[in-house]
């Protein structure tokens, strides 16, 4: 039965996963913490599934189902979770041409849908610390990134390293 319960869990992320990557993890976590883990354990997970190749949610979904199944419990949570954008986009596919929507209005709804799952997902993963070098990091990576023509990838990798050393120091 618990396949069941983690299988439906991983079809409503897939409901809503649109956006993908990061903008699915507060949903993730609001579905399966405290149910099936403990937020300590949602991090590993997380690092798990953000490590491995593949999306997130699929990486997620097959890690938990595993947890609560095994290879029958894997199998069941990965393709519930794209059960949905698999049906969704064959029926796109093969009624286009009957549907009268405006590209620029399906772009402007995904979008905006998008960035409010990120939002969640940036508060559900918010630091829960009072030490004020992770926050000076992430801002100032933030600005460097977005308004300047530096590499983000060195920038983040740069901020995380230093942020790592001053840990190391105290």
């Amino acid at each position: 039965m618990e396949i069941l319960s983690v299988s439906l869990a991983f079809f409503k992320i897939g409901i809503v996963a649109f956006g993908g990557g990061w903008s699915v993890v507060g949903l993730i976590k609001n579905e399966i913490v405290p149910r099936w883990m403990t937020a300590d354990a949602f991090n590993s997970l997380i690092a798990i599934a953000q490590s491995t190749p593949g999306p997130i949610a699929l990486n997620a979904a097959t890690l938990v189902g595993w947890q609560k199944g095994g290879f029958f419990g894997a199998l069941a949570a990965t393709t519930s979770v794209i059960a949905f954008p698999v049906i969704a986009m064959s029926l796109v596919l093969a009624f286009a041409k009957y549907i009268p929507l405006k590209k620029s209005i399906a772009d402007e709804s995904l979008r905006t849908g998008s960035m409010a799952m990120i939002l969640m997902t940036l508060w559900t993963l918010l630091p829960q610390t009072t030490v004020a070098w992770p926050w000076i990091f992430t801002i100032a990576a933030f600005a460097v990134t977005a308004f300047t023509k530096f590499n983000a990838v060195w920038i983040i990798l740069g901020s995380g390293a230093l942020n790592m050393l001053i840990g190391v120091l105290h």
